[in-house]
């Protein structure tokens, strides 16, 4: 018998085709276990390009085996006793709405795949989701900020004195730690962004790591 619980199925439209395509050649899927739709919603906004389930009871194995990705709506501190089974299954990209920064600390030492704010814009979510269906964690910069400055009750800038990094490359990770964008970094550092952008595309090949969000995390180690 089917269970009482609200499931529901997107399929892309023509209008995501390319995103799709722009993901990998196959048709992928993506699980939402969300009770409220809130999430879910947001997800859907984003125009991912891939299929979306909608689960709002306890995601069974057999439906987790027909998706690329699990995301998991965090409301309240109950829902983790869900998520928690989700990470252990599954790949497993949080959204939350809580704003508790306690949360994220949390999804790191859990093993989510990834933490996301619910305020995050559309393209700030597609982007990270598409990067999880790649296979990379889909930790925005913010939140990896903040548990940097947790973790070492600092400035990132400080993280960053054991890394061989020039003086001018710690301030770049410095500033996106929190979250700056390349004009951003560049009017705090006096620069032009197109300056900004070549100071981080030497960053990241110095810290051999494909992103930003990758160059912030390696001085959580």
């Amino acid at each position: 018998m089917r269970r009482n619980c609200a499931v529901a199925r997107l399929h892309s439209s023509r209008a995501q085709v390319g995103a799709t395509q722009a993901v990998g050649q196959r048709q992928h899927a993506i699980l939402v276990w969300d009770e409220s739709g809130d999430v879910f919603d947001a997800v859907r906004r984003a125009a991912v390009g891939v299929s979306l389930w909608r689960v709002s009871g306890r995601p069974r194995s057999t439906e987790l085996a027909e998706v690329d990705l699990a995301i998991a709506a965090l409301y309240r501190r109950s829902d983790w006793k869900t998520i928690g089974s989700l990470i252990s299954r599954t790949h497993t990209v949080i959204v939350s709405a809580t704003g508790e920064p306690d949360d994220s600390a949390y999804a790191l030492t859990a093993g989510a795949f990834g933490y996301l704010d619910l305020g995050l814009s559309s393209r700030a979510l597609r982007r990270a989701l598409v990067g999880a269906l790649r296979g990379q964690p889909a930790y925005s910069r913010t939140v990896l900020g903040d548990r940097l400055r947790a973790e070492l009750g600092t400035s990132a800038a400080r993280a960053t004195r054991a890394l061989e990094l020039t003086p001018r490359q710690r301030e770049v990770v410095a500033l996106i730690a929190t979250g700056a964008s390349d004009k951003e970094i560049g009017a705090a550092l006096g620069i032009a962004t197109a300056t900004t952008q070549k100071h981080v595309a030497r960053l990241l090949k110095r810290l051999d790591v494909p992103n930003r969000a990758a160059a912030v995390a390696v001085t959580l180690v």
